[in-house]
């Protein structure tokens, strides 16, 4: 049975099966019975007509839309098809790829002026003039195949060289951070945990060297849950003071950092493959264009480092680290 769009007779949102073809049109999946939820008639609303006109109610139509994905991303956790991409490690499921067509099609019906950049699907020509979205449907795919909890849903946005809507959620405890430029549901802890985060694969010998010698140079614990966003997620949960990452994605690290930029506590520092420091949300002609020819390859943009401004010495062992 192809996927269709739920409605009041039908009320029933379906995880659209594309059997690993991130590119497959919607209408053109299948369907598992057992794999839909039942959906509200506001969800109905925001599917098929919201009130997008201001950022404020967009934010709130996004989490809407949000709850009833996150659940489905539940409830086929034990069932869906895992799949690998280049590598071995490197997983996709049907729920990544499914979760992206939705929010997918939902922009392109909504939003047709803005432009969503997914982890699985092809990707746009970037402007300067755009708002840039980033979506990663499963952020800690290795986790969710392996039935953890430690998994999200992360959307975010850049408009005018700014933070603009930006979504961390978090499925299995329904919880979630969000800022816009008017408001955030993110305050900062006066004394985080001292721990320092950063995320790669087990086999990464060298990171895993870096890592020990910047715990062993600061004297702080470690930190890890094996997804970007979730570590950043925590770490505005006050459970780490630091957070690096090089060769990172954009989808990865922009809805979280957006989030935890709100606060003046932390310097929110970036550095490209070119070794160029700026703002991680420019819309600088040269960085967008950047941007799209890191697209065409591994979608790699560079290394964010988060620390707290009161401990500057921090920032610079972890760089003084990297650059070694």
């Amino acid at each position: 049975m192809k996927w269709q769009e739920p409605n009041k007779k039908n009320p029933h949102l379906y995880l659209p099966l594309a059997k690993a073809n991130p590119n497959q049109a919607l209408s053109s999946c299948t369907i598992n019975p057992k794999l839909s939820i039942t959906v509200s008639d506001k969800w109905l609303k925001i599917w098929h007509s919201p009130n997008n006109s201001s950022t404020e109610t967009l934010c709130q139509n996004l989490l809407i839309l949000l709850e009833p994905l996150a659940e489905l991303s539940i409830l086929s956790q034990k069932k869906i098809s895992i799949y690998s991409k280049n590598e071995a490690h490197d997983l996709v499921t049907d729920t990544d790829i499914g979760i992206e067509l939705l929010l997918k099609t939902w922009f392109n019906n909504q939003l047709p002026k803005h432009k969503l950049i997914g982890e699985e699907t092809q990707k746009p020509i970037l402007k300067s003039s755009n708002i840039c979205w980033y979506l990663d449907p499963i952020d800690g795919t290795s986790n969710y195949a392996s039935k953890k909890d430690n998994f999200c849903i992360n959307l975010g946005s850049t408009y005018n060289g700014k933070p603009y809507i930006n979504i961390v959620y978090h499925p299995k405890t329904k919880t979630y951070h969000y800022q816009t430029p008017k408001k955030t549901s993110y305050q900062a802890l006066a004394k985080p945990e001292k721990t320092i985060c950063t995320e790669f694969y087990p086999h990464r010998t060298h990171e895993k060297t870096m890592y020990n010698s910047i715990l062993k140079q600061t004297n702080w614990k470690p930190f890890q849950t094996q997804a970007l966003g979730i570590s950043l997620y925590e770490m505005m949960n006050g459970k780490c003071s630091a957070f690096y990452k090089a060769n990172a994605k954009p989808w990865d690290i922009i809805p979280g950092a957006a989030i935890l930029s709100t606060s003046n506590y932390w310097d929110i520092t970036f550095i490209t493959n070119q070794y160029q420091r700026l703002s991680l949300f420019s819309n600088n002609p040269k960085f967008i264009n950047y941007l799209n020819e890191c697209f065409k390859e591994n979608c790699r943009i560079g290394t964010l480092i988060i620390t707290p401004k009161n401990n500057p010495a921090i920032k610079e062992i972890i760089i003084n680290t990297l650059q070694s």
